[in-house]
């Protein structure tokens, strides 16, 4: 027997494509504070480095909303690169 829930799904598709995009976004996020902690950066350090603005720097960060911009993310990750070499 189906669950409640699956059948919601089977009728609204769109759902499970918006649960997963944000399980996306949180691994994401999740992801990138890992990182720039392992790096011992700032969220202010990410700005500087990667020249993307603050707000942009804790979007990538934020556990919800949009999905960040492939340039924002790369920008993001360069800069954390750029300082781990520097180190």
């Amino acid at each position: 027997m189906k669950s409640f829930r699956d059948k919601m799904l089977e009728v609204r598709p769109e759902i499970a494509e918006r649960e997963a995009a944000f399980r996306d976004k949180i691994a994401l996020a999740m992801e990138l504070r890992a990182l720039r902690d392992t790096a011992n950066m700032s969220q202010e350090q990410i700005a500087a480095l990667s020249a993307l603005p603050f707000r942009n720097v804790q979007a990538c960060e934020a556990l919800a909303g949009e999905m960040p911009t492939e340039g924002d993310v790369a920008a993001y990750r360069a800069a954390v690169h750029a300082q781990k070499a520097g180190d």
